[in-house]
């Protein structure tokens, strides 16, 4: 089930969700929630996009059921919900230096720097080359499920993180 401070089907009237939807949500939330703290959004707001990006696809729900790919749907509102987070909060991700000032645990700055560093490596990438290698680094995805998310065959994740890859090992990306 899923790891919510509640659970939605207690916070609305019966009948209000349909167990479709709650399994997807169910299903999703986890990586949803993952994927943003990845991108380097505090836990707290994480919270706050993750259920923006289920109430919008709550809004849209037939449009999700009628979706190819109802995983590559939401994966996009999802990413939609976080580019209008950046722009509401008007800043950038904060940087370790930031950090060690307020306090956090030198290993939790080690590990940011090296997802900086990643950060940076990706934005050298062409954007499905990024979005591939940051889903299967960052999150542990298949291919398959890459290809779900981002609506392209296995074949073709497989290929663009062989790309990536080749890309970083021959030195291409600065």
């Amino acid at each position: 089930m899923c790891a919510c401070p509640w659970d939605v089907r207690e916070c609305l009237a019966p009948g209000v969700l349909d167990g479709d939807f709650v399994l997807f949500h169910d299903r999703h939330r986890v990586k949803f929630l993952k994927y943003l703290e990845l991108r380097g959004v505090p836990p707290h707001d994480a919270e706050d996009i993750a259920s923006d990006t289920f109430m919008a696809l709550y809004r849209r729900r037939e449009a999700l059921r009628r979706a190819e790919s109802p995983e590559a749907f939401a994966f996009k509102i999802l990413r939609d919900a976080l580019v209008d987070f950046w722009r509401r909060q008007g800043r950038r991700r904060e940087h370790a230096a930031v950090l060690v000032d307020e306090g956090h645990a030198p290993d939790e700055v080690a590990g940011l720097e090296t997802r900086l560093d990643l950060e940076r490596l990706l934005a050298c990438l062409p954007p499905r080359q990024a979005e591939c290698l940051a889903l299967f680094v960052l999150l542990d995805q298949d291919a398959a499920e890459i290809g779900r998310y981002l609506e392209i065959d296995a074949s073709t994740v497989r290929s663009h993180l062989s790309d990536a890859r080749r890309r970083f090992e021959e030195g291409g990306v600065r």
